[in-house]
Parts: structure tokens; C-alpha cells; sequence
């Protein structure tokens, strides 16, 4: 067959159609449990969940995220040299070290409620919203600005 008939082509170009449709409906979807995965999870660290801490994380990313000094870190886990360990993963920790990944990952969720307990800060609720300071106003630079307006106007013969 050498040429295909007109309802051929629209035959396949609304299947390809249909499944161009149901691969973006099944990435919509995964991207969008994704998200709210993610929302999750950061409303769990904001709340001062440990259970966040991940096998891909590093001293330092735990130290910024959980507000715990990376030297406190670094001494509960028993590292000398910090300098060398900074960007290396709790997982190459593991490795390192010859331990169960869950062992690191269970110290360094330990250290952090040691130190909180130590050194107590308030967590925000995750629906609470820091004050805002109140308006303030430069009368001064406002009638400034209204007078040199004013005055550009009335050059122009305008009001």
C-alpha cells in the first residue's frame, strides 16, 4: 500500500493523540504527588521533625537545615578531621565507616534532639506568621514629591 487514505492518517494521529494525552495525564499526576510529598516533608523540618534526615544529606546541610552547629554534628559522630568530611554524604559516612546506614542516620537524629534539649528554640507553628512592623511613612519625601510634581505641572500650564 502506497499511499495511506485520509482516514488512515487521522486514525493514527488521534491515537497518537490519546497517548500523547494519557502520558501528560501520568506526569501530571506523579509530578503533583511529588509536590505535595515535598510540602509534607518541609512542614515535618519546619515543625522540627528528625525523621527528615535522609542518607544523601551532608553534615553540613543537616547542621543548616536543623540549626545545629556542624561541630556538635561532627563531634556526636565522632569525626576528627570535619574539614575533609564536609561534603560527604551521611550514606559515604556509612561506607566509610563500616556501619549500618540507619546507625549514622539515628546518631546524627539523636544529636540534633540532644542538642535542642541543651539549647532550647521555639519552632514556629507552620501556620503562625512572624509580626510585621508597623507602616511607617515619610511625610517628608511624600510632600517633597507631591510639591516637585506640582511644580513640573503648573510649568506645563496643567493644574
Amino acid at each position: 500500500m502506497d499511499s495511506w487514505s485520509e482516514r488512515q492518517k487521522l486514525t493514527i494521529l488521534g491515537f497518537l493523540l490519546l497517548l500523547m494525552l494519557a502520558f501528560l495525564a501520568f506526569t501530571s499526576s506523579q509530578t503533583l504527588q511529588a509536590v505535595g510529598s515535598f510540602q509534607q516533608r518541609s512542614r515535618a523540618v519546619k515543625a522540627g521533625d528528625v525523621s527528615t534526615v535522609r542518607p544523601w544529606m551532608t553534615v553540613h546541610a543537616i547542621s543548616h537545615i536543623y540549626h545545629v552547629p556542624e561541630d556538635f554534628l561532627y563531634h556526636e559522630l565522632h569525626i576528627s578531621n570535619p574539614i575533609v568530611m564536609r561534603h560527604v554524604t551521611l550514606n559515604g559516612i556509612a561506607m566509610e565507616r563500616k556501619q549500618p546506614l540507619t546507625q549514622v542516620i539515628h546518631t546524627v537524629q539523636s544529636a540534633i534532639m540532644v542538642y535542642r534539649k541543651t539549647h532550647p528554640r521555639p519552632f514556629p507553628s507552620p501556620t503562625a506568621r512572624p509580626p510585621t512592623p508597623p507602616k511607617t511613612r515619610s511625610v517628608g519625601a511624600f510632600s517633597e514629591l507631591h510639591r516637585i510634581k506640582g511644580s513640573t505641572s503648573s510649568m506645563r500650564g496643567g493644574k
